[in-house]
Order: C-alpha cells, then sequence, then structure tokens
C-alpha cells in the first residue's frame, strides 16, 4: 500500500512539475525547456531517447527490447484502465452510492499505478543498461525520466 502510495506521489510530482515547462513551444519561451530543442527535434520517442542518452548500437538495441517487452505487458493494463474509466463514468452517470463510486474509482486507480509501476521498472531497466558516464548525466537522465510518463498509455509507445 505505502509503495502504491510513493509511486502514485511520484508521477503527480512529476506531472506537475512537467506543466510548467510546456507552452513555450519551439520558441523557447518555457523557462529552460528552449536549450532541448535539438532531443525535440527527435521523429519518435525511442530517438529522443537515444539521442538524449548518447547511446551506442548495442545500448539502442537493448533499450528498444526493453521498451517493446514492457509494451507488451502494458497491453491488458491500458485496455484494463480504459475500461475502468468507463465504468466510472458509468457508475457517476447511475448516481450510484458513495460506496460504490469508491469502489469502482480504487479499480481505476488501482490499474492506473499498476501502468505506472511497469513504465517505472522498465525505466529502471534502461538506467541499468547504461554506462556509469551515461548515469551521471542527471539532465539527460531526467528528460528520459519526463519521456517515460505516460510512454504506455498509447498503443503505440513511440509515438508522439
Amino acid at each position: 500500500m505505502l509503495k502504491n502510495l510513493l509511486v502514485t506521489g511520484l508521477l503527480c510530482a512529476s506531472l506537475g512539475l512537467a506543466q510548467g515547462g510546456k507552452g513555450g513551444g519551439k520558441s523557447g519561451g518555457g523557462g529552460d525547456m528552449g536549450a532541448e530543442t535539438p532531443m525535440a527535434a527527435s521523429a519518435t520517442k525511442f530517438d529522443d531517447i537515444a539521442n538524449t542518452l548518447n547511446l551506442n548500437k548495442e545500448q539502442k538495441k537493448a533499450v528498444k527490447t526493453i521498451l517493446d517487452e514492457g509494451a507488451k505487458e502494458a497491453a491488458p493494463l491500458r485496455d484494463q484502465v480504459s475500461k475502468s474509466r468507463v465504468a466510472v463514468g458509468e457508475a457517476i452517470d447511475a448516481q450510484k452510492s458513495e460506496e460504490e463510486l469508491k469502489q469502482v474509482a480504487k479499480t481505476s486507480s488501482d490499474l492506473a499505478v499498476q501502468l505506472s509501476q511497469l513504465e517505472l521498472k522498465t525505466f529502471a531497466k534502461i538506467f541499468a543498461a547504461l554506462d556509469d558516464t551515461q548515469k551521471k548525466d542527471t539532465r539527460a537522465v531526467g528528460h528520459v525520466f519526463f519521456v517515460m510518463n505516460d510512454i504506455y498509455h498509447n498503443k503505440n509507445w513511440n509515438e508522439e
């Protein structure tokens, strides 16, 4: 329970922090996000991750495999999250009791936490595949952590 709470808190905090940098666009008006313009020019999320971390050929292959495996594991969870959100809406529309709403909402949030945990596990595997120099580049690692947030919420993780 504590682990789930910590993961949820971490994700909420990262989402909140991420909101401050948006809106600047490519003009660089969003804080220091303009400094990352070359990374933003990447065609796919994988390209962004590979370029940001300066991955070599073997690391690219390993990271792509890690991300693809995570996506396969995420597919059923993503479908369940989608269905659970519909269930929440239906419960609200049907004016279910507060206790029933809490249960439906808890189920939905538990599934979302599981998907977030999978994203964090995938990030940890990617981090483990880095060499010491890459691990010390906190800006690059932080950017990849940001990219990993909600990466499996879409059917194709590699699309923007």
